[in-house]
């Protein structure tokens, strides 16, 4: 019978340490493993008799190592320790695996299709607090239509999980359910890795869970219900890859998470209904790459949500960041975004455009946070321009009372918000040379100056030189040279209206010297 030989052969490969294989050379395919009969049926009975040692043979340390079969029955692991390893390479699991609260030295299942019976809510592969030093699922394929998820490891603890190349789906919850997980060195979603899921608990969840390292580089994540990536108090204490062709259709979701590094390079991000990138509270140790082709499209609130991230170094390029269809907002949410080196590779006018024209609203934190790095790298200059910068953005987005907007626009215009206190030592200059410049042209012959009685020539006109000096008295605040005592305005027109412009002037002078003064100590600033 040949449901005898299989189950001898299987015996006799598990003692002998060999691959028993059942396909050969022929096809692998999903489509393949349908169609096989019972020349490839083995029993999932067997296989856990196997792993629990109820079999008398003695294994070999290679393991149980199977290809090309159809398991009849779910494979029922759970509850197991066992020193067995388990191989099930290219085989076909139409009831799904258990590997629930289960130990083992390591497990395969490359190439391997997984599904789970109508109605029945148990995941395809089940591997809740299932713990082994390694567990690979190289090109397997995972279809479910449970909340569960396809691939479930809630609360396992794994050395290393390699699902290159996997494809998974889920119509009714999440593709890989990892919230909890814990894997001590990698987790590898790369080359081809494709998954498909449905709702709010993301299509791949590594919500709270613990890792080495998280590359995705290349893979492929949808959900139009949901986040595609759903990683709220996720840990890794190296780095996480979503670059090189990564492409997210639904959001990237990394509240308050803790990274090493984060790395988005070429990374594509899509959500229709919100940020593409949601990362608020988000801590990471060393740098965060989004450049280098990074694209990113959403809605809601902001496309990139970075408020109250940390971060060593920020790699930021928001040329390909843009709004879905005609949806309006801002870019980016930075609200609370700390830094400890100057932003790149955008340099700062891009910066200081991107802070006016694409956030949500002002804030005054962004911009202490990019003139407090420029400070640190002795960047007195762009200190200054990020500060004014920020004055303005104030004064059209902050919200202030008509008399403070006034007062903002003034100090702006002659202050240059207290950072130039130059623009006002101008003014003075100004106001001294109209004063000469009226003295001289007034106060000709014939005209508005004339010699008083202590002058020692009453007869002849003013001088330009006396003239020059009424001028500067007329400019100059608390310093005179005397020249009025000299020379005074006539009772003509011309020395009527010298009179009255060297009260203006005057005023204008003491105002002009007393906004030097407060801009020169900063006491018209307000950041």
């Amino acid at each position: 019978m040949a449901a005898d030989w299989l189950e001898q052969s299987l015996l006799d490969a598990v003692r002998d340490g060999e691959m028993l294989d059942l396909a050969g050379d022929g096809p692998v395919d999903e489509a393949a493993m349908r169609s096989w009969d019972s020349t490839h049926a083995v029993s999932a009975a067997l296989i856990r008799d196997l792993v629990r040692g109820r079999r008398d043979i003695e294994a070999d340390p290679h393991g149980l190592r199977l290809r090309g079969a159809r398991i009849t029955g779910r494979v029922d692991l759970a509850n197991i320790t066992s020193d067995l390893r388990v191989e099930l390479v290219d085989c076909f699991v139409p009831d799904g695996l258990n590997l629930c609260d289960s130990q083992l030295p390591g497990l395969v299942l490359d190439g391997s299709c997984f599904g789970h019976p109508a109605g029945s809510h148990d995941p395809p592969v089940d591997a809740a607090r299932f713990t082994a030093p390694v567990m690979t699922m190289r090109g397997a394929v995972a279809n479910a239509d449970t909340p569960s998820g396809a691939v479930r490891f809630l609360g396992a603890h794994l050395g290393l999980l390699d699902c290159d190349g996997a494809r998974l789906a889920n119509t009714s919850g999440p593709a890989l359910h990892a919230e909890f997980l814990r894997v001590d060195h990698s987790v590898f979603l790369r080359d081809g890795f494709r998954a498909t899921g449905v709702g709010e608990q993301g299509t791949v969840r590594f919500a709270y869970a613990h890792l080495g390292r998280l590359a995705c580089d290349g893979a492929r994540l949808e959900n139009t219900s949901g986040p595609a990536l759903h990683a709220d108090g996720l840990r890794v204490d190296r780095a996480v890859f979503l670059r090189a062709g990564f492409r997210a259709t639904g959001a990237v979701q990394l509240v308050d998470a803790h990274l090493g590094l984060l790395d988005c390079d070429e990374a594509r991000l899509e959500n229709m209904s919100g940020p593409a990138l949601h990362a608020d509270g988000l801590r990471v140790d060393r740098a965060v790459f989004l450049r280098d082709k990074f694209r990113a499209t959403g809605a809601g609130h902001s496309v990139l949500a970075l408020n109250g991230v940390s971060v060593g170094s920020l790699w930021l390029d928001t040329s390909r960041v843009t709004r879905s269809g005609q949806a309006t907002g801002a870019l980016v949410g930075i609200d609370g975004l700390t830094y400890a080196d100057l932003p790149a590779p955008v340099g700062l006018s891009r910066w200081l455009e991107l802070l006016r024209d694409h956030t949500p609203g002002y804030s005054a934190q962004p911009y202490q946070q990019l003139a407090a790095v420029h400070r640190a790298a002795g960047h007195d200059s762009e200190v200054r321009d990020i500060l004014m910068a920020q004055r303005r953005d104030q004064i059209d987005r902050g919200g202030l009372r008509r008399r403070d907007r006034a007062w903002a626009r003034f100090t702006g215009l002659a202050l240059g918000f207290g950072y130039q206190p130059w623009r006002a030592l101008l003014l003075l200059f100004a106001v001294l040379a109209s004063s000469v410049a009226l003295a001289v042209v007034l106060g000709g012959p014939g005209g508005g100056l004339e010699h008083t009685a202590r002058a020692s020539t009453l007869t002849t006109p003013c001088s330009v030189v006396e003239r020059v000096g009424v001028g500067m008295d007329l400019g100059l605040p608390a310093v005179k040279t005397g020249a009025q005592d000299l020379c005074a305005p006539t009772g003509t027109h011309a020395g009527q209206t010298l009179t009255v412009a060297g009260w203006v002037l005057q005023l204008a002078a003491w105002a002009s010297a007393t906004l030097f003064i407060a801009g020169f100590t900063g006491a018209v600033r307000k950041t």
